[in-house]
């Protein structure tokens, strides 16, 4: 095999990781922003239910 040849599916499994790394990154993000915005919004203040904060 010449250098070409065996370096493309090296670079290709390289891509595949970090193409995965990212889509990964991006779930968990998502995830936490879900996560924030339910906590926030059980946090604000509700004036129709004075008892409950």
């Amino acid at each position: 095999m010449n250098g070409a040849a065996w370096i493309m599916p090296v670079l290709a499994a390289v891509a595949a990781v970090v193409a995965g790394a990212f889509m990964f990154t991006a779930a968990g993000a998502l995830v936490l922003l879900l996560l924030f915005a339910y906590v926030a919004e059980k946090l604000t203040r509700d004036d129709d239910n004075r008892g409950d904060y």
